[in-house]
């Protein structure tokens, strides 16, 4: 890492001690000790091979002239859903209470800091510099009032690197439906160092729902581990469809029996936006169920990723895993590089994966046109259709016509 760097992200933290608790001080050096001996992965790195990211952040974002606060003059209310619910600011990468509307004072609670164990550079860099943690803690039986986390960046006078933390445990035999949603101003560059971590105990469940819009000037590194208890559901749905760089990391651990994880993406990309979808899901116990789907459209000269593992480990008996990446290439210039991978262990279990990459059918753009409509509207058709399978799972009817209209807006115009 370069030395301009290593200077700016010490400072920086030394700054900042005097906020940090004791108790935290000396896993978060160590933390940023990690992230000065190492730098950020690239195309050696195999999960990083067609998303270098340090190249990427080297070009467009500047860590020597960067601020860290919470400090903006958003409106903050007047971009929250009209529906009752616990609606959670964070601004900057910063969970601020004061800003936010809880309903139940039971789930929701400020931790200063995060003491997390860290895997990689990213997760050394969010422990180093998180400083107001969301912490989401849903009681037994609960099933009142879903969780809007609205993500506010301000760049407008500096580039801005946050990284918010949020921890969602999910008590037995309760349910929850949770919404995130970026909103940005500012032209300067954002880097988005973003870890989540959901504990679904027995016969928990949880929907996260996730809309990636961004403006070219935003860069997001997204960390997301599950996990399971036994009977235990989650569902996952990431739509993405504009930016400078979004890389989602989706692990989740099956810990109990009768576990069942759904994930859902679509990324629906042009210009130069680069989306990467990495995803891990670990069968270690018997009779567990897993269906992964993800559809991309690119156009331009967009480029996605996709790299999704399952693993079946030797007591997963009985596991049903399922996982299919589907992609339409509109253009010559646009990219996509797809990566299925099963890795098993067991010998009763029903498992299958596979990926297509092609162009628009011609067959359905023949038979379309021969019943009298024109080239366009047949290929927005056919592209809409598509896209819209992924919507299964979306739990609020207003955020489905939402990305309806952004899957309609790009399609047809």
């Amino acid at each position: 890492m370069e030395i301009a760097v290593i200077n700016t992200l010490q400072s920086q933290f030394d700054k900042r001690q005097g906020k940090f608790s004791k108790t935290y001080l000396k896993t978060r050096q160590k933390a940023l000790d990690y992230v000065i001996a190492h730098d950020f992965p690239g195309r050696k790195d195999e999960d990083y091979k067609y998303t270098p990211i340090d190249r990427i952040l080297k070009k467009n974002f500047d860590f020597t002239k960067t601020v860290l606060t919470d400090r903006t003059d958003f409106d903050f209310k007047s971009s929250f859903y009209d529906l009752k619910g616990n609606h959670l600011v964070i601004c900057n990468g910063n969970y601020l209470p004061e800003k936010s509307i809880i309903l139940d004072d039971i789930c929701c609670s400020l931790q200063k800091g995060s003491n997390a164990q860290f895997k990689d550079v990213f997760g050394a860099l969010n422990i180093a510099f998180c400083e107001k943690k969301l912490n989401i803690d849903v009681p037994e039986n609960y099933r009142s009032h879903p969780f809007f986390i609205y993500n506010f960046y301000d760049s407008q006078k500096r580039s801005v690197f946050g990284n918010p933390n949020i921890e969602i445990r999910v008590r037995t035999n309760s349910r929850i439906e949770v919404l995130e949603k970026t909103i940005t101003q500012g032209e300067n560059a954002v880097f988005i160092n973003k870890n989540t971590t959901i504990h679904l105990e027995t016969g928990a469940s949880a929907n996260i729902t996730k809309i990636q819009n961004y403006p070219k000037n935003i860069f997001q590194v997204y960390n997301l581990d599950v996990n399971q208890e036994k009977e235990s559901l989650f569902n996952s749905n990431v739509y993405s469809f504009s930016g400078g760089l979004i890389r989602n990391n989706l692990n989740i651990n099956q810990l109990g029996e009768h576990c069942e994880s759904h994930m859902h993406g679509l990324y629906l990309i042009t210009g130069n936006c680069h989306v990467d979808n990495h995803t891990t899901v670990d069968h270690t116990m018997p009779n567990c169920y897993s269906n992964e789907l993800y559809k991309g459209i690119l156009d331009e000269q967009a480029k996605g990723v996709f790299n999704g593992k399952i693993y079946v480990r030797p007591y997963a008996q009985k596991t049903n895993a399922f996982q299919s990446n589907q992609n339409i290439n509109l253009s010559d210039s646009a990219s996509i590089y797809t990566k299925p991978q099963l890795e098993i262990w067991a010998d009763d279990v029903k498992c299958s994966h596979g990926c297509t990459i092609g162009q628009l059918d011609q067959e359905a753009l023949f038979y379309l046109r021969s019943r009298g409509i024109d080239k366009p509207a047949a290929k927005a058709l056919i592209l809409i259709a598509f896209a819209e399978q992924s919507l299964e799972y979306i739990p609020f009817d207003f955020v489905n016509a939402e990305i309806d209209v952004l899957i309609h807006q790009r399609l047809i115009g």
